[in-house]
């Protein structure tokens, strides 16, 4: 798909003549007048725009010449007289990004401030970046992460297919941090708890120079207990099982009736069939929790809920693996 007939020069020159012929000049002077009372953010922060056609992305052009400066604030109006005046990403030409870094932190994976770290990648179906990466930067201009220096900024970027929003963390194996800001972008976009969004560290993008192929996931926390009547059935009926193909003799038939009486002659003229079902059993809830396993090491869903899975299935067999298959091929048709 050929991108649009626009260069990265016209959309930022648009942008600086819109924001020069504006008359919000005037309130641009008043951003230095220390008399006129601003709201503060807590820190100071840039947007950066780059746009790199085919003829940049196969050539040894350095990325660093393509990125552009659009301005820095530290106000709640410094960010709404740059911010009202830039083009929405959905009007954006294929392979543009918007970057919003803290101040004198560039957005490259190389920058002291980012080589230790990584980012949060959500694909997006095009046309709805717009509204979410608006949520985000108000989001993190805001410190509604909590993450102290963590988030060194975020990024938009639109592509032919699809559209990706990133949030680029400071300390990738810093897992219970990264993880507390993978869940704290799900609520501030208001996505579903089983969203997949994506995991990969600036080394990997130095290695593959690619930002967004071979992602990891990281880990997930899914789990789902299964209703206690199930522990019940099945459960009762292996124990069951277990009295009469090793102690026969302490089954009270007579309560049963007449399928007492049928599982009466199982026990004591087919003892052997039994046997083999007991143990066919036990061999399918084994097998069926080692499948559990690999399913969660797949999913890569964390240690101590793939143990839950693992007990869960051990005792309940397909009642709970069954649960995860149908997680599985959600996370499969998401992806």
């Amino acid at each position: 798909m050929a991108t649009n007939p626009i260069n990265d020069e016209e959309i930022t020159s648009d942008t600086n003549d819109k924001i020069e012929n504006s008359s919000l000049t005037n309130d641009e002077n008043n951003l230095n007048n220390k008399d006129n009372p601003f709201h503060l953010l807590e820190g100071r922060w840039t947007f950066w725009y780059t746009h790199r056609p085919t003829t940049f992305r196969n050539s040894a052009v350095n990325y660093d010449s393509c990125l552009k400066k659009l301005g820095t604030f530290g106000s709640i109006e410094e960010f709404w007289f740059y911010y009202d005046h830039m083009k929405f990403s959905s009007e954006l030409p294929f392979y543009s990004d918007i970057h919003l870094f803290k101040e004198n932190l560039k957005p490259m994976w190389e920058e002291e401030g980012n080589r230790l770290g990584g980012k949060w990648i959500l694909r997006l179906k095009k046309g709805l970046s717009t509204r979410l990466w608006e949520l985000l930067v108000l989001a993190v201009i805001g410190e509604q992460f909590n993450v102290g220096k963590e988030i060194c900024g975020i990024v938009c970027s639109i592509r032919p297919q699809e559209d990706l929003i990133s949030v680029w963390t400071k300390t990738a194996n810093n897992q219970l941090v990264t993880q507390r800001i993978k869940e704290i972008m799900k609520k501030v976009l208001s996505l579903p708890q089983d969203c997949p969004i994506e995991y990969k560290t600036h080394n990997d993008s130095l290695r593959d120079n690619c930002s967004y192929r071979n992602t990891d996931r990281m880990t997930d926390n899914f789990f789902q207990a299964v209703n206690p009547l199930w522990y019940i059935a099945c459960d009762g009926g292996l124990i069951k099982l277990a009295m009469l193909t090793f102690w026969p003799n302490i089954m009270p038939y007579d309560y049963f009736g007449v399928w007492g009486q049928f599982i009466k002659n199982l026990a004591y003229n087919y003892h052997y069939l039994l046997v083999f079902i007991f143990w066919i059993a036990i061999f399918l809830h084994v097998f069926e929790a080692i499948v559990a396993l690999r399913l969660c090491k797949k999913l890569h869903i964390d240690f101590t809920n793939t143990c839950r899975w693992f007990l869960q299935t051990l005792f309940l067999g397909y009642v709970s693996l069954g649960i995860l298959r149908q997680y599985a091929a959600k996370k499969r048709r998401q992806s």
